[in-house]
């Protein structure tokens, strides 16, 4: 095979590898679901140690009187193997007897806020693999005193130019999980980041059947690196497989020439 053929089959291969790229390109907003791990309580509290008052801030929805629920969060920094880590907790709790202008009990599907740092993966619990966050479901964290069992049925990054936004997700039809409903709470969850908090406080977007009334806040990253979290993407793959494929393609013209001559 002479150079200019074997240019052109490892193009070829190549040019397949990197099809997906454009159109992954385009495939904005990036959501990316956050793999998580359960972390006992005791653990973690021996790992972190409060840098931040609890922030507890409440919510309503429209129509209904009074509070609906509650959102507590706050910021802790990392000791001995977690030195050098900030650890970010939050939990969402629908209160008892709120109910909507129909006499419906409020739920809480979701919640959605600004996280100014890409999630930081870790093994904390010595699991042997990375996971960007953590579920705490047995007992309090630092301050936080609203301790439920619910874990979100998915937290989600979606990186921006500047900032990003963490999705928790409760309320899914497709694993018929069950929205957080009046007097329940979430569990705890947690993430890591290297940067410190920010003297700016995000709202909060509750999600419900009706519209979410007053601002609540959480605490938030200090402006740190954005990006999406470091994952093998669908497109390294492809590229590798269009390589394979472009070795396999030199190979069989090479038989093909033994073959012929």
């Amino acid at each position: 095979m002479n150079k200019t053929t074997l240019a052109l089959v490892l193009g070829t291969g190549l040019a397949l590898g990197l099809v997906a790229r454009p159109a992954r390109a385009a495939a904005t907003p990036i959501y990316q679901t956050l793999s998580s791990r359960d972390i006992t309580a005791s653990s973690f509290n021996s790992l972190f140690t409060p840098v931040t008052s609890p922030l507890t801030s409440s919510f309503t929805f429209d129509g209904v009187s009074g509070q609906a629920g509650t959102v507590q969060s706050q910021v802790f920094q990392g000791t001995g193997s977690a030195a050098g880590l900030f650890a970010y907790a939050y939990q969402i709790a629908a209160n008892t007897g709120a109910t909507d202008s129909t006499g419906s009990p409020v739920t809480v599907d979701s919640a959605a806020f600004k996280f100014n740092s890409t999630p930081l993966g870790s093994d904390l619990t010595n699991a042997g693999s990375t996971t960007y966050s953590y579920l705490v479901k047995d007992g309090q964290v630092g301050a936080l005193n609203l301790p439920g069992t619910q874990a979100p049925k998915t937290l989600s990054w979606s990186p921006g130019q500047t900032t990003g936004a963490i999705r928790a997700m409760y309320a899914d039809p497709n694993s018929q999980t069950s929205p957080i409903n009046a007097g329940s709470t979430s569990a705890t969850f947690v993430l890591l980041s290297k940067e410190g908090p920010s003297s700016v406080k995000p709202t909060v977007n509750i999600g419900s059947t009706v519209a979410t009334v007053g601002s609540p806040q959480v605490y938030t990253t200090s402006p740190g690196a954005i990006g999406e979290i470091p994952v093998p993407e669908p497109t390294t793959w492809l590229a590798w497989s269009g390589m394979v494929a472009a070795v396999a393609m030199v190979r069989q013209f090479r038989k093909s020439r033994v073959a012929v001559v």
